[in-house]
């Protein structure tokens, strides 16, 4: 049986902006890591492009490769996330406008074992706080 993560954010920026944060291989790695760690990203973002991202955490690291399915700027994009153990499953960013110049964010991470979900959940929910300071400072 697999599972879905999902959570929403509103962000302090228009959709245009938070984009073009998901698609930089700098802006991502300075986010897509939860704290403590950090991320060595490679990405090509367009349909059939690959990702791969490197995070590294005081006693372990991971890293998670795919692929991206679909991009649709500003609305968002998705891609596929596979680990070194073994879960295969898609990751689906939405942005829509919201408020004056804000954005709310919603990360869908479909496909979990069900075993995972909570900490995907939690892992999802930190990266979209970053993201937010991150945007907050800029």
């Amino acid at each position: 049986m697999t599972v879905t993560a999902r959570v929403q954010h509103v962000l302090p920026a228009p959709p245009e902006v938070v984009y073009e944060h998901w698609v930089s291989a700098n802006a991502l790695a300075r986010f897509i890591c939860p704290a403590p760690g950090r991320a060595e990203v490679a990405i090509d973002p367009r349909p059939g492009g690959t990702l791969r991202i490197a995070m590294t955490f005081p006693e372990w690291t991971s890293v998670i490769e795919g692929e991206y399915l679909q991009l649709d700027r500003p609305h968002g994009l998705s891609f596929s996330w596979r680990t070194p153990r073994g879960v295969d499953s898609v990751v689906s960013v939405a942005l829509e406008p919201h408020g004056q110049g804000e954005t709310l964010m919603t990360i869908t991470h479909s496909r979990l074992p069900a075993d995972t979900r909570q900490d995907y959940q939690r892992g999802w929910g930190n990266v979209a706080e970053q993201l937010i300071r991150g945007l907050a400072s800029a």
